[in-house]
């Protein structure tokens, strides 16, 4: 017999059959009557069950009505296909209603007494945009769109795409959704960042411009008032040649293709670099500073380029916002060795200064965010508002950390931690 043969069928045929059988044994044992009333038994209850399967053929049970060719075991290609696609993916039919779905639907709108197979789309998302790319799907286009779903404490921002297909089968639209939150989260960040570079660039042009323009007016013949606005100029020149230093520093950190270049340094020819650097600025605000470091620096195992860097931003800040008369204090210690047997680095860099408001200090390491925007730190003026986002970056890239302890009007000690890259004497 056909396997494909129905099930309302053979329960007919066995019943006509029983019938068949019965009634001719019993007209053999000499019982004609008898056996003439349990042939049409046999035929009626036949009949009975070919009725009852014609009715419920006539409508199909929910498992009957999903197609042939949607792939609903477990290990058939075309699941297992499916499934391997890390986003969520569900295949609708014209009225609306899931016939197949991956694990990752699954997972994305949790677990639903009875499963996901049968429910309406709108039992399942409640964002008025998904039916109208349901919608605009079966209408023959490519409906395309965003949402926000609460994931956790957080909201999350996903592309939804429906898209039609093509024949006669039984999956009209297939939906699948992709996270695009930290896409999204970058473009708003670049949008920000150069909204605040061209409002940075824009101030100190607009000195320049304004000093160029009156000394052209007149001003030049004036000794006290030309010398006033030659300094003008020079200042904010020397602004914007900083702000591109660090741009274009910010940016080589940023990229992927600029990892860190190990070489054995010492910390003490870093120090001695960068006390001479700060010595005129710190001059002239009367502030000392001053390098503790473990002798065990004297070989280390980093980026010199990159130290130099994070070193050289936390100091500029410390001299800057330290009280004047006081001394930036930087100490350079070792720590525990880890599976490389190399042992931690760890700088301090310690002022006594106006210090940072503990609302802001998990702001500070943002690009161009200004803790106090009033505070021009004096003899060095007003940064750039890069600098500890350069930090942040080049620390990264050194694989270290960095952290901040700070008491408003009391002083500030950034902490720099770089694991297993003290070299052991031989």
């Amino acid at each position: 017999m056909n396997h494909s043969t129905p099930r309302w069928s053979v329960a007919a045929w066995l019943f006509a059959l029983t019938g068949g059988i019965g009634g001719g044994v019993a007209t053999l044992a000499g019982y004609p009557r008898f056996g003439a009333v349990v042939g049409l038994v046999g035929a009626g209850l036949a009949l009975i069950v070919m009725a009852r399967a014609m009715r419920a053929r006539a409508t199909p049970t929910q498992a009957e009505s999903i197609p042939a060719a949607v792939p609903s075991a477990s290990d058939s290609p075309a699941r297992t296909l499916l499934d391997g696609v890390p986003s969520p993916v569900f295949g609708l039919d014209g009225r609306g209603v899931i016939v197949t779905c991956n694990r990752a639907a699954e997972a994305f709108i949790g677990p639903r007494p009875g499963g996901m197979i049968g429910r309406p789309l709108e039992d399942v998302f409640t964002q008025r945009d998904v039916l109208i790319q349901h919608a605009a799907a079966l209408d023959g286009q490519t409906g395309k769109g965003e949402i926000r779903v609460p994931v956790g404490d957080a909201t999350r921002r996903f592309e939804v795409v429906a898209t039609p297909t093509p024949g006669d089968g039984r999956i009209a639209v297939v939906m699948t959704l992709r996270d695009v939150t930290e896409l999204a989260e970058a473009d708003q960040l670049k949008a920000d960042f150069v909204a605040n570079a061209s409002h940075e660039l824009r101030t100190p042009l607009a000195s320049i411009r304004a000093a160029a323009d009156t000394l052209a007016g007149g001003a030049w013949r004036d000794e006290a008032m030309r010398d006033r606005f030659i300094g003008m100029i020079a200042t904010n020149a020397a602004r914007l040649e900083e702000m591109v230093r660090d741009l274009l520093d910010l940016s080589r950190l940023e990229s992927p293709e600029a990892p860190a270049r190990l070489v054995e340094v010492s910390a003490f020819d870093l120090a001695a670099g960068l006390r001479e650097m700060f010595e005129p600025a710190a001059a002239a605000r009367r502030v000392r500073v001053e390098f503790v470091l473990d002798p065990a620096l004297a070989r280390l195992r980093t980026d010199p380029r990159l130290l130099h860097l994070v070193l050289k931003n936390l100091i500029e800040n410390a001299v800057k916002f330290a009280y004047e008369g006081t001394t930036v204090r930087v100490e350079g210690e070792v720590g525990d060795a880890g599976p490389s047997g190399r042992r931690t680095a760890r700088f301090r860099v310690m002022d006594r200064g106006v210090g940072i408001p503990i609302a802001v200090q998990g702001r500070i390491f943002e690009r161009f965010f200004q803790a106090d925007p009033a505070r021009t730190g004096t003899a060095l003026g007003r940064g750039t508002g890069l600098g500890l986002a350069i930090v942040k970056h080049a620390v990264k890239t050194l694989g270290g950390t960095i952290g901040v302890e700070s008491v408003w009007k009391e002083g500030t000690t950034m902490t720099l931690t770089l694991p297993e890259s003290v070299v052991e004497a031989a």
